[in-house]
């Protein structure tokens, strides 16, 4: 289900807009189907959009700091040992495709998602990214930290299913078992569509968006 508490979405959707590219944020569960569904939707969104496109990933779990990683994960630890090693390869991946090329490693062995602890160093190497330093955020307490922070945006968003997309801070679309709530459609065109629409800041648009012309 998705819930809203208060006047916390329109506060949250102020916080959103923090530079000039689109916020995309996925409210996901690293080793969810229907994460694994919508990240796979974005393969060509990224690949189109990725120079006016800033991705987030809020991960969907319940506070506890007595859990080992500070918090239970639907999937049971394993999820959670995942989560940090995406919020990692996303800090650490120096731009976006590398890490989405990272996030499509892990996704092609979901199973193993959190309970290999060779895959995401070998998603890590093979995507091109700085293995040091994602083995030491993955490892210490920078892990952690970004993994409390990205559960406090999903409750701040009130936010409770995976998987879970917004733009620019407001609700786009949610895959659960299917696709609801998506004004607009849920495809990567669609998705495309709506991003370039968004963006307003200064640098050249992708090429792309000229197939998609404002709405005058």
């Amino acid at each position: 289900m998705l819930g809203h508490s208060g006047n916390s979405t329109d506060e949250y959707a102020l916080g959103a807009l923090k530079s000039d590219k689109v916020q995309v944020e996925l409210f996901v569960m690293s080793r969810c189907p229907d994460a694994i569904k919508v990240e796979t939707v974005f393969n060509s969104v990224v690949r189109e959009l990725y120079p006016i496109l800033d991705i987030q990933l809020n991960f969907i779990a319940k506070p506890n700091p007595n859990a080992t990683y500070g918090a239970e994960c639907k999937h049971g630890d394993d999820e959670c040992r995942g989560n940090i090693d995406e919020l990692c390869a996303l800090a650490h991946g120096g731009d976006l495709p590398l890490f989405w090329r990272f996030l499509n490693c892990l996704n092609s062995h979901s199973g193993d998602i959190g309970s290999d602890p060779d895959l995401s160093l070998k998603c890590a190497s093979s995507a091109g990214l700085d293995t040091e330093a994602f083995i030491s955020c993955a490892l210490q307490a920078e892990g952690r930290e970004l993994f409390r922070q990205s559960v406090e945006n999903a409750q701040f968003a009130g936010v409770n299913t995976s998987a879970t997309v917004f733009i620019d801070g407001h609700l786009r679309c949610v895959e659960d078992g299917g696709w609801r709530d998506c004004l607009g459609g849920h495809s990567a065109s669609d998705f495309i569509r709506d991003i370039c629409a968004a963006y307003k800041g200064s640098r050249s648009r992708p090429s792309i968006c000229a197939e998609y012309p404002p709405v005058v």
